[in-house]
């Protein structure tokens, strides 16, 4: 794991936590698009670590 999947992954909570601050506290649309963002940021990290556990099983044979 590298650090780009580690940013990427204190982003998505980071905006997430944000968003849903927002939303609740009364920014509603602000809200929304942080987390949205912060979701999109959570699949990037995902994706990110299945292609490295895909790519560390196809190099060990």
């Amino acid at each position: 794991m590298n650090g780009a999947v580690i940013a990427l992954a204190i982003a998505g909570l980071v905006g997430f936590f944000a968003g849903a601050y927002l939303a609740a506290t009364g920014n509603r649309t602000t809200g929304i698009a942080l987390m949205s963002m912060g979701l999109i940021f959570q699949v990037l990290c995902l994706r990110q670590l299945k292609l490295a556990k895909k790519k560390d099983i196809d190099d060990a044979g």
